[in-house]
């Protein structure tokens, strides 16, 4: 499965990187709130980063973030 930068959308729809998978809300590079540019690049790290990983490091990855829930 091929992962695209276009699917990485926020819960209304509004899409977080550009098409190369650069931070971008709207799809367009730089833009967005303070909050919304780290979203971003949280974004574009996991664009950039994770289709080499196997279940198990995807997990933990996974795991590092629920840190931030609790």
């Amino acid at each position: 499965m091929e992962i695209k930068a276009q699917q990485f959308v926020t819960s209304t729809g509004r899409r977080v990187l550009n098409d190369n998978g650069q931070q971008g809300m709207g799809g367009v590079s730089g833009v967005g709130s303070t909050t919304e540019r780290h979203q971003g690049r949280v974004a574009e790290a996991i664009f950039a980063n994770c289709a080499d990983l196997d279940f198990g490091q995807l997990d933990e990855i996974i795991e590092w973030v629920r840190l931030y829930q609790r």
